[in-house]
């Protein structure tokens, strides 16, 4: 019965050890990949959650006195968000609770902040050690009539 012999066995470490050398690089830039995807479909989920607001918003009967209806709170996927002239407001309980409600959403940190003098929040993708932190901004609607601004920011997301 034959065996490796041990330079066989060398060589056999070797070659994994440089196979792993060059998948580990790869396997890095991957998940940076899949951070900067997540990002962009949690962009796209909170546009697409502000515009269902805004037609369900639209849809409603005028509020008393008032020509245009009355959106200050609209259920949507079973949870109540609070709006701010039509569209989801900038807050735990107004665009984040509307994102939140299709799916799981636990690698995200909402932060409030202002731009331009309006609410907003800040989406964060969670810092990993492969990769920083990914975020963009959601500032709600400033005035009737206008709708919400979101913004990615791409410097913080490598």
């Amino acid at each position: 019965m034959r065996g490796l012999s041990r330079l066989e066995f060398a060589v056999a470490v070797v070659l994994v050890g440089v196979l792993i050398a060059v998948a580990l690089p790869r396997l890095a830039s991957s998940r940076v990949a899949a951070r900067q995807v997540r990002l962009k479909m949690l962009m796209a989920t909170t546009q697409a959650t502000a515009n269902l607001f805004h037609l369900r918003c639209e849809s409603q009967p005028p509020a008393p006195g008032g020509l245009d209806p009355a959106c200050g709170e609209l259920p949507l996927q079973g949870q109540k968000v609070v709006g701010i002239h039509g569209w989801p407001a900038a807050s735990a309980d107004g665009i984040a609770v509307a994102v939140n409600s299709w799916g799981d959403t636990a690698d995200i940190d909402w932060r409030p902040d202002r731009i331009d003098g309006v609410p907003a929040l800040r989406a964060r993708l969670k810092p990993t050690a492969v990769a920083g932190e990914c975020e963009f901004i959601y500032a709600q609607a400033a005035s009737p009539g206008a709708a919400p601004r979101i913004e990615l920011i791409d410097a913080t997301c490598p």
